[in-house]
């Protein structure tokens, strides 16, 4: 794979969506990586694992969440809901703001969310620091660690490009085929 796509096309402080799974270290494993136009708000989106709702908590992705006083909650039809509607094993996504501490944001909203029947969980924000000898980024406070399986969303545009222009991939590339995207770069 070249050197222009991938992990090495990823920087500081872009914005991007990780679709993966939390390990019990406290890492993110990505399946996927995309990259996003910039956006002052951030998210996550994940299975509940815990809810205390006298002390304002949500546990999601192994961190737990505390939120603020008036925070708005809506159901999957939207309707205002309190903490106590929501349950272990509810699909929700949290959006607000990048803060320091409380698991690198502070929620502003909980929305329920349809449950899509496949367990990949998601993050949205900026890319704070990238590791390349390693293959890891930190994205809201959590560590994002890559593996050749990884895809990338400039993967899959520089496939596309290569395939309108008839130019066959490199070893491993599945050329004019253009069924699978290439695998994550993480030599950069």
């Amino acid at each position: 794979m070249s050197a222009s796509t991938g992990f090495g096309n990823l920087k500081a402080g872009q914005r991007v969506k990780v679709k993966g799974r939390p390990d019990a270290q406290g890492n993110f494993q990505a399946v996927e990586i995309s990259v996003k136009p910039p956006d002052e708000s951030v998210a996550l989106e994940g299975k509940v694992q815990a809810v205390e709702a006298s002390q304002n908590l949500l546990r999601l992705m192994n961190r737990d969440f505390i939120l603020p006083q008036g925070v708005e909650l809506r159901s999957i039809q939207r309707q205002t809901i309190t903490l106590r509607d929501i349950k272990v094993g509810d699909l929700i996504k949290l959006k607000g703001a990048t803060q320091p501490g409380n698991g690198g944001f502070s929620p502003s909203k909980v929305k329920m969310q349809e449950n899509k029947g496949f367990n990949l969980e998601e993050l949205q924000g900026d890319i704070e620091s990238i590791n390349a000898n390693d293959g890891t980024l930190q994205v809201l406070g959590f560590t994002i660690v890559t593996t050749a399986k990884t895809k990338t969303e400039l993967e899959v545009l520089d496939r596309a490009r290569r395939d309108e222009r008839g130019e066959r991939g490199e070893r491993g590339d599945r050329g004019e085929r253009g069924d699978r995207p290439r695998r994550l770069n993480r030599e950069g």
